[in-house]
């Protein structure tokens, strides 16, 4: 089998007496099926534009060169003194999710203690800033002490912490 056919993906679908398959690279099939199911059942396509959801490999893509796969599972590597604390915990819970999606951990959420670890944040102020990030919906109690990250959250991280980490790195490689 060559590396083309590996790639494809095969789906068939039924909806009443309408029938379809399709065949292709999986972004390609699951648009197709999308829309197959939008025209089936309109609502559905309606309520499809309000999901929102994370690309996992677009994210690993977003995060290269900030985060990284070492034996010892992710890490950050960025300067910790270039994030404020919403931020710095915001990286290390998408550090946490990412490690759980791509299989290299056992949990997507952390310990407020391991928070405070990672971050290298006072106690109180990681308390507070997480008591904070709860309430407009960025992160997720889940458990007693323990935190996850959520999909607004890793969207907000992304439209707004990941230009200014990297705009940064830009100037520098520019200058020299």
């Amino acid at each position: 089998m060559n590396s083309s056919e590996e790639e494809k993906l095969e789906v068939s679908v039924k909806y009443g007496q309408l029938e379809s398959h399709f065949t292709g690279p999986i972004d390609e099939v699951l648009r197709a099926v999308i829309g197959f199911l939008g025209k089936v059942y309109p609502t559905y396509d309606l309520a499809s534009r309000l999901v929102m959801t994370v690309d996992v490999k677009k994210l690993t893509e977003d995060l290269e060169g900030i985060i990284a796969i070492t034996e010892e599972g992710l890490v950050s590597t960025i300067p910790s003194g270039l994030l404020s604390d919403k931020e710095a915990i915001r990286l290390q819970l998408i550090k946490a999710y990412l490690g759980y999606r791509l299989a290299r951990q056992d949990k997507e959420t952390m310990s407020l203690g391991d928070i405070i670890t990672e971050t290298r944040g006072k106690p109180g102020a990681v308390a507070g800033r997480l008591s904070e990030m709860v309430s407009d919906g960025l992160v997720m109690r889940a458990g007693k002490g323990e935190y996850r990250i959520t999909t607004l959250g890793i969207k907000d991280f992304c439209d707004t912490v990941l230009p200014k980490i990297k705009s940064p790195a830009k100037e520098e490689k520019n200058i020299g």
